[in-house]
């Protein structure tokens, strides 16, 4: 089944066209259970779909990031993908989806920061933060990578969050585009409501896509299995694993679920140039990524 009438990744995106999505998306496969999983800090809902009934949990999460936005393209495609296949009785990537479906069950949010691409994409509004948004910006989100109130969301999760404060006033960062951790672990809804889900639900699992760099960031743990998994995610998509280090190191989604939950979980940073990537690049990218996404349950 083609889904290009309600799916088109061939512009930027915006808020509405996300709502239809998932809308359309349940509408159409009754496999498909959308969430309301939480509200940004402005009050836009984040969505995520649901998808399987087995015992394995997945939990992947797109666009942390506004300039990223890209990545949420690459997972509700994974969504469609997953439900018509599921409909169709067909396999990916040689897996058969039913049988996968029995097994796991995949929770995917591709956009975490809804408010935040919003400002990347210029459309700034009237809001209560207007006014601050355009002292931390200088009127200028052509580099908008945190949320409505200028925190850095994968800097916001409690790992190292006191050795981070300690570097980012040596660095100088302020609240703004980018870097900012916030003034506590979770001090935004967007994590709160992540780290309250892993809290809850402990996945087997977790995927967090960025761009870019082609690069998939693991940090060593004690755990042999999940350095496995990583060597395993490496080969199929042919991107080095890389160790964290000075800012990246701390903060981050992969690194809480990692270090502070004992969930093997990953950070795969796609394709490569400046953010936002062109989406000239998405039909390579999609070609390359989704085989790993697909298939990251058979690497358990």
């Amino acid at each position: 089944m083609r889904n290009d009438d309600f799916f088109r990744p061939d512009t930027p995106p915006t808020g509405e066209s996300y709502e239809d999505f998932f809308r359309t998306a349940e509408e159409r496969y009754p496999a498909l259970r959308v969430t309301r999983f939480a509200k940004s800090l402005l009050g836009r809902e984040i969505f995520a779909a649901r998808i399987g009934d087995g015992g394995r949990h997945l939990f992947y999460v797109g666009t942390h990031h506004a300039l990223e936005w890209i990545t949420s393209y690459l997972l509700m495609d994974m969504i469609l993908e997953l439900a018509s296949a599921a409909e169709e009785k067909r396999q990916i990537e040689g897996i058969n989806i039913g049988f996968l479906l029995q097994n796991f069950t995949f929770t995917i949010l591709p956009v975490l920061n809804p408010d935040g691409v919003r400002l990347a994409l210029g459309e700034i509004g009237e809001t209560p933060l207007h006014d601050r948004q355009l002292r931390m910006s200088g009127g200028d989100f052509s580099s908008w990578q945190a949320n409505a109130r200028g925190v850095d969301l994968n800097h916001n999760y409690d790992r190292g969050f006191s050795a981070y404060k300690r570097l980012e006033r040596e660095e100088g960062i302020f609240p703004g585009p980018t870097r900012f951790a916030g003034e506590y672990p979770e001090s935004e809804p967007e994590t709160h409501a992540v780290a309250s889900y892993l809290r809850t639900t402990v996945p087997e699992a977790v995927i967090t896509l960025h761009s870019q760099g082609e690069e998939i960031y693991f940090s060593p743990r004690t755990d042999p299995r999940a350095g496995r998994i990583a060597r395993r995610l490496s080969r199929v998509l042919s991107y080095p694993v890389a160790t964290p280090v000075g800012l990246a190191a701390y903060g981050g989604l992969a690194d809480y679920a990692g270090d502070v939950l004992g969930i093997p979980s990953y950070t795969i940073e796609v394709g490569r140039g400046k953010n936002p990537l062109p989406l000239t690049d998405y039909p390579a990218l999609r070609r390359r990524v989704l085989p790993a996404l697909f298939r990251f349950g058979t690497m358990l």
